[in-house]
């Protein structure tokens, strides 16, 4: 759908830029060879500006080109008037200056808007960007749908309320970004695709006339993250504690050992030779 929308488009553009070419050149042949020479050089803006607007890339080539069929005609209609010749050429001069500057600053704001649109698409966050007025989803980016198990084009051009059911929350976060061109940080539920609420956090990038940018934070998967770590963390103690009481036994050990092993014997009593001598001869 998205491709076929795209051919008629770019046919479209081109069947005006070559409407606009042939209605500049064919009016210029008339003129110059009935005497009227003040109209048709404005002729030649139209199709130059348009091409600045639909191909930015190609504006100064364009302007240039038909900046000489312009001159061209002028020299092959009116080669003897050098007046006529003079005119002609500080128009050629004026195409090419806007084919150059307009191009130039054409093709910086597509770069600027290329390069938001890679950091809208690219971004961690979900985010989606909607119409005040009508509601109507305008754009998504990746992250979004993933987290909601959708696909793109299944969201573009619905209601908001696919995503994001009309209860309390919604009618009040309109009413902020009306009175307010960004709100605070708000705790929502939005829907996925098997309609499984998704818990988020909610805030409000930017406002653009009718169009609200949203970030979308997935906060479950952040609390289960929470809790993996707080359950990492509490095993990670539990077995430091269990460990310090092992080595504290093993030292123990080790301290009795020392201690049994250095204990000074005890010698027995000796008995007296006399005493010894007496108990020989009475037996």
């Amino acid at each position: 759908m998205e491709q076929g929308t795209f051919e008629y488009h770019e046919t479209l553009r081109l069947f005006v830029l070559v409407a606009a070419t042939v209605g500049a050149i064919l009016p210029s042949i008339y003129s110059l060879s009935h005497g009227i020479y003040e109209v048709f050089p404005f002729f030649y803006l139209l199709p130059i500006i348009l091409v600045i607007y639909f191909y930015p890339r190609y504006g100064v080539l364009y302007s240039l080109c038909m900046g000489l069929i312009f001159i061209g005609l002028v020299y092959y209609y009116s080669s003897p008037n050098a007046e006529r010749l003079a005119v002609a050429t500080v128009w050629f001069a004026i195409f090419i200056v806007i084919g150059v500057v307009a191009s130039s600053y054409a093709n910086r704001l597509k770069n600027e808007a290329m390069k938001i649109q890679k950091m809208f698409e690219n971004s961690q966050d979900g985010l989606f960007c909607f119409d005040r007025k009508t509601r109507k989803l305008v754009e998504i980016n990746t992250t979004c749908t993933r987290m909601l198990n959708y696909r793109r084009e299944d969201l573009i051009g619905r209601d908001i309320s696919v995503i994001w059911p009309s209860g309390s929350e919604l009618p009040a976060f309109l009413t902020d970004t009306e009175e307010s061109s960004t709100a605070g940080r708000l705790e929502v539920s939005l829907v996925a695709r098997d309609k499984t609420p998704c818990r988020c956090l909610l805030q409000v990038i930017l406002t653009s006339q009718n169009l609200v940018l949203c970030s979308a934070f997935d906060i479950k998967k952040q609390r289960i993250a929470d809790e993996e770590i707080h359950r990492t963390l509490e095993d990670l103690e539990r077995q430091v504690r269990e460990r310090t009481a092992h080595l504290e036994r093993i030292n123990e050990e080790i301290r009795e050992k020392i201690q049994k092993r250095w204990q000074p014997e005890t010698t027995p009593p000796m008995k007296n030779s006399n005493d010894e001598s007496i108990q020989r001869g009475q037996d």
